[in-house]
């Protein structure tokens, strides 16, 4: 950051350098500046204090003919004490109300699908919702369905209201007795554990002469692993992609091939957003974790989701609309929080 605290005029300068770089996607040169502040300051006043501004490392002249951009460090210091927030607008708090109370009562996945794919348009950018993690989920009930002969269907449903289901072949046909009976079974001893909890002691939860008595059961231990494994459900949800393409840092296909080859490794994202779950977070530019996403700004906010919590992120250039971004994905949060909640 700066070697010193700022005057008012080289905070209202470089706050002015900045929002119009981030509108133009141009330097900003001195006359260019004294006419959007009404002549307050002449152009000769105006480059004194850019030329001190970049020797605090806050902006930086790509050309020596060029007006001056910011660099790293001059965004940081405008998130951080320049920018002022604002809101959604009323037609985007307006779709963002209608799709995000969808939620509860409707394919989950979807809606936050739609909700990434709504946020990147009204950011301009690329929007990024990661859905809770499920294998912490807490498991509501178990159902089980005959299907006829030997096919049973499990149904597992976990209190934030995802729903799995899967196919069960036993070796001899199931009466709907011992279904009715092994249902209640199943949810007196595993309802209300989380679902790691579960599979780390599910074979000593139901293991016994009651498993040795039924073959269902008997397939459901020998498949434990895999019929309460909820991890692969963990994921991220894209939206916004052709407005990051719109974006003229990423007129270069190059450049924006980069940015979606980044979106294919999930392993990649499931670790960058893990860690941002405490409230409003901007990164810009080197703060990231992850190397490859150097060049870019990163904005992200937890949400609820009953007991679990999932993450809303934006990205684009490190020239995005802070106030815009930080505005919409703080609002997404609030209403997903409000909406569900715990």
């Amino acid at each position: 950051m700066s070697k010193r605290d700022l005057t008012d005029r080289e905070r209202l300068i470089l706050r002015e350098v900045i929002a119009q770089y981030i509108l133009n996607a141009a330097p900003i040169g001195s006359r260019t500046l004294s006419k959007r502040l009404g002549g307050r300051f002449s152009p000769a006043t105006i480059r004194n204090v850019m030329a001190d501004l970049e020797e605090l490392g806050l902006l930086y002249q790509p050309h020596t003919s060029a007006g001056r951009i910011p660099t790293e460090q001059g965004y940081r210091l405008f998130v951080d004490s320049l920018m002022e927030l604002g809101q959604p607008t009323p037609r985007e708090r307006k779709l963002l109300d209608r799709e995000i109370t969808r939620i509860s009562s409707s394919d989950v996945r979807g809606v936050l699908e739609q909700t990434a794919q709504l946020l990147g348009d009204i950011a301009n950018l690329l929007c990024v919702v990661m859905s809770p993690p499920l294998r912490e989920g807490v498991l509501h009930r178990i159902d089980l369905i005959g299907i006829g002969g030997d096919k049973i269907l499990l149904v597992i449903t976990i209190q934030s209201g995802f729903v799995r289901s899967m196919f069960l072949e036993v070796n001899s046909p199931v009466t709907r007795e011992e279904i009715e009976w092994l249902t209640t079974f199943l949810n007196q001893r595993l309802s209300g554990l989380k679902l790691s909890e579960v599979r780390s002691s599910v074979h000593e939860r139901l293991a016994g002469k009651e498993a040795r008595k039924s073959p269902v059961l008997q397939t459901m231990l020998d498949k434990a692993q895999e019929v309460f494994d909820f991890s692969e459900k963990d994921e991220y949800l894209v939206g916004g992609v052709r407005s990051l393409a719109s974006q003229p840092e990423f007129y270069n296909v190059e450049e924006l091939r980069k940015v979606l080859t980044l979106l294919e490794d999930k392993s990649l994202f499931l670790h960058l957003f893990a860690r941002e779950t405490d409230g409003i977070q901007v990164k810009i530019g080197r703060e990231n974790a992850v190397k490859s996403l150097s060049s870019l700004s990163i904005v992200t906010a937890p949400y609820k989701f009953h007991n679990l919590t999932g993450v809303i992120g934006i990205i684009g250039p490190m020239r995005m609309n802070y106030p815009k971004a930080v505005s919409i994905v703080e609002y997404a949060s609030r209403k997903i929080d409000t909406t569900i909640g715990d």
